[in-house]
């Protein structure tokens, strides 16, 4: 008997398939064959949920702040990813932290390193104290004999690369190993350093004991490849099932075709236009749709904010909530189905109680570990959609990818924030690149093993294609794919009615520089926004970091009576920025592109900022022709002689932003100061964060007298944006973008 190791479960089910009524081999994944196959006496593993619980008491007495990192627990849980992630490469690569804090050659990072070390050593004591160890812990190990017996031969189909662990493990392993890999031009230099030969591209086996390689005949089907790009991702939806209608149509067969998702949220749109149930998700269902997560959400939204759409979702469980125990509450809650995938989590949780002083944090923290949870097998569908990973070392005959833009195609989780590229080539640890490239040879793989391959990207003045077509050899589209393919959503959606556009409405004032704006360039934005109060609920990075920014430095200014430098002014804000960001790979972005600029911001605002009066984010209310306005402004510094008001941006357009016509941001601080400081010397000042300047404020009076003179009190029917020579370029953009596009019949 053969032992047959492959690289994922759904392999070894493909695999299986076609063997009913067979003797077979026995069969696990490589990830289960390595669990397996060492044992280290006296010792027993570690839970995955167990050790986080250990590595918190590691912490107690180490300062993880100056990694970024909190010392409460219910962020420390997610941060302790980033710290095994860092832990476990270092074993599995047989890097010591001391050979990566010598490789520091800028020391960058040597005080990181020293506090990691530190964190190992405490975690080491605890477990061993109590019997347990840990994979990256692991100093002697021996082979499980009784995993081999009757095992003749074990073949290895490897779709990635083994670590030095990993070689280390099998060259341990008396029973003869065949290792079956593919070659291509992104993943050759790293087959080469894993298993330490010379190779061309192409098909081989290995004999792993003796090194002797076997090259295998090649046989690649013929192909067609269509490439399409689209400006919206929604209409990809379009082509992939219009792509899929194309390949059956050709003789492949459903169950041969898949659609290969790089972000998996994508499901929810497919899944929303499956008319007739033809695809399975790979991904399964989000827990987070099932009755149980809601009703404990609403249950939790009521607590905190007093939600009352909240408390009519989950009142009638809400006083046996009160009056229960938590873990008990969930079980006698939830659905059998539920119960099934939530149990063995709950028995782990339950060993997380004592760490919470209140049960609203308890629930919290159990609300983050379910929403990881998925229902598997939740469609029945002959078409497969899968992420790239699950893909692995799997063939079809037919192959459509979405979404293959720069920013997602290949796409890398950045798990290990301690150590930048140079320190992991010295350290002979692998690169980004390397990681880019093993994504892009499972990508090769798929495309180059298929008969059919459809690719779609969007692009737009956010978004480009994925500099990996190039590499690929593929011939880019000239023109969008949208109104060839808009049919087939269309088909489905347009006879719902999204919205409903009242011909007529009341302005409410005062207004705001930011309402009048939205009022001028579409007065039905401003009806979905301002009226009916419909607002998108997603932030982008930028915006996000502009909402932490406002609050951090307006934090910052009202500790200035212990700020007495630069440095000091610069300390402060980064920690009020640092303390109200959670995600730490998030952390580490922001600070590698803003760091250096707001060091500079803090030199040059020093003195305004220390030796003036402020006055912070408030809300100033005039007259101004006949017309209640406001403005709400960010800062207000208040001298012997002058009165500067200053607004921060920090997008990378805020000098674009303030010269657009329709914008009246410091013509309303101007107005307002005017009437209230009437003999001191005004000044507007735009603080723009992302280039580190000041810019002088745009006023526009005489254009806001001929606004309001004109604007009436109701706002009839409006069919199209208010055009006019000044900004008849912006309106193609002020629609693409908007997020009411659809609503309002302009998608």
């Amino acid at each position: 008997m053969n032992l047959k190791i492959f690289t994922t479960s759904r392999q070894i089910r493909k695999y299986l398939e076609d063997k009913e009524n067979q003797f077979l081999d026995k069969f696990y994944t490589l990830g289960e064959f390595l669990d397996k196959i060492i044992i280290v006496d006296n010792k027993k593993f570690i839970d995955e949920t167990l050790r986080k619980k250990y590595l918190f008491k590691a912490i107690e007495d180490v300062n993880v702040e100056k990694l970024g990192i909190s010392k409460e627990f219910i962020n420390f849980f997610d941060d302790s990813n980033f710290i095994f992630s860092f832990f476990n490469e270092l074993f599995l690569e047989d890097v010591e932290i001391d050979n990566v804090i010598m490789n520091d050659i800028y020391l960058d990072y040597v005080e990181h390193l020293e506090i990691l070390k530190e964190i190992k050593n405490n975690y080491k004591t605890l477990i061993e104290a109590d019997g347990y160890i840990d994979k990256f812990l692991i100093e002697e190990f021996r082979i499980n004999e009784s995993l081999l017996e009757g095992i003749e031969k074990i073949e290895l189909i490897l779709d990635g690369y083994l670590s030095k662990f990993d070689l280390k493990i099998l060259t341990k392993i008396k029973t003869p190993i065949e290792i079956k890999f593919n070659v291509d031009k992104f993943n050759k230099s790293l087959i080469e350093k894993s298993l330490k030969i010379s190779v061309d591209e192409g098909s081989y086996i290995l004999d792993f004991h003796n090194l002797k390689l076997q090259q295998l005949k090649q046989t690649k089907p013929s192909q067609s490849c269509e490439i399409a790009y689209f400006s919206e991702r929604l209409n990809q939806v379009n082509f992939v099932f219009a792509k899929i209608a194309q390949m059956v149509d050709k003789g492949i067969k459903p169950e041969n075709i898949v659609v290969i998702l790089p972000d998996e949220d994508f499901s929810e749109f497919l899944e929303l236009f499956d008319k007739y149930n033809n695809l399975n998700f790979a991904m399964g269902r989000s827990f987070r749709d099932s009755n149980l997560y809601i009703k404990l959400r609403a249950i939790y939204d009521y607590l905190t904010d007093e939600d009352e759409v909240a408390f009519s979702k989950c009142k009638d469980v809400f006083e046996e909530y009160q009056n229960s125990n938590l873990i008990d509450f969930i079980k006698r809650l939830a659905t059998n189905k539920e119960l099934k995938i939530i149990d063995e989590e709950l028995f782990k949780l339950s060993q997380f109680n004592t760490f919470f002083s209140e049960k609203k944090e308890f629930l919290h923290f159990i609300l983050e570990k379910f929403k990881t949870l998925t229902f598997d097998d939740a469609y029945s569908g002959k078409i497969t959609c899968m992420g790239v990973l699950e893909s692995r070392g799997m063939q079809f005959d037919g192959v459509v990818i979405i979404d293959f833009n720069e920013d997602i195609v290949p796409r890398v989780n950045d798990s290990d924030m301690f150590l930048n590229s140079f320190i992991r080539q010295t350290a002979k640890l692998p690169t980004r690149m390397d990681k880019e490239n093993l994504q892009k040879h499972y990508y090769f793989e798929l495309i180059s093993n298929a008969k059919e391959v459809a690719i779609s990207y969007i692009q737009n003045e956010e978004k480009s294609p994925s500099r990996f077509l190039y590499e690929l050899g593929f011939k880019l589209p000239k023109n969008s794919s949208d109104e060839k393919y808009k049919e087939i959503v269309y088909n489905l959606s347009n006879e719902k009615e999204l919205s409903h556009y009242s011909d007529e409405f009341n302005i409410k004032y005062p207004l705001y520089p930011t309402t009048l704006k939205t009022l001028l360039e579409c007065p039905k934005k401003y009806y979905f926004s301002k009226i009916l109060k419909i607002e998108n609920e997603t932030i982008e990075e930028e915006e996000f970091f502009g909402n932490i920014f406002h609050e951090a430095i307006q934090e910052t200014i009202k500790q200035k009576e212990n700020i007495n430098s630069v440095d000091e002014y610069f300390n402060v804000l980064i920690e009020n920025i640092t303390s109200k960001i959670k995600s730490k790979e998030l952390l580490f972005d922001l600070l590698v592109k803003w760091e250096d600029k707001l060091k500079e911001f803090c030199k040059k605002d020093y003195e305004d900022m220390k030796y003036s009066k402020n006055e912070l984010e408030t809300t100033k209310e005039f007259i101004f022709e006949g017309q209640k306005l406001a403005c709400r402004v960010d800062r207000v510094d208040i001298k012997e002689k002058e009165i500067i008001l200053i607004d921060y941006k920090t997008s990378k357009n805020a000098k674009k932003s303030e010269e657009y016509i329709y914008d009246f941001q410091t013509t309303f601080y101007f107005l307002w100061a005017k009437e209230n400081y009437p003999n001191k010397t005004i000044k507007t000042i735009i603080w723009d964060i992302s280039e580190v300047k000041k810019i002088d404020g745009i006023l526009k009076i005489d254009i806001l007298k001929e606004v309001l003179d004109n604007l009436p009190m109701k706002v009839k029917e409006a069919n199209d944006i208010v055009f006019d020579e000044k900004i008849l370029k912006k309106a193609a953009d002020i629609c693409r973008y908007c997020d009411y596009n659809v609503a309002c019949g302009r998608e």
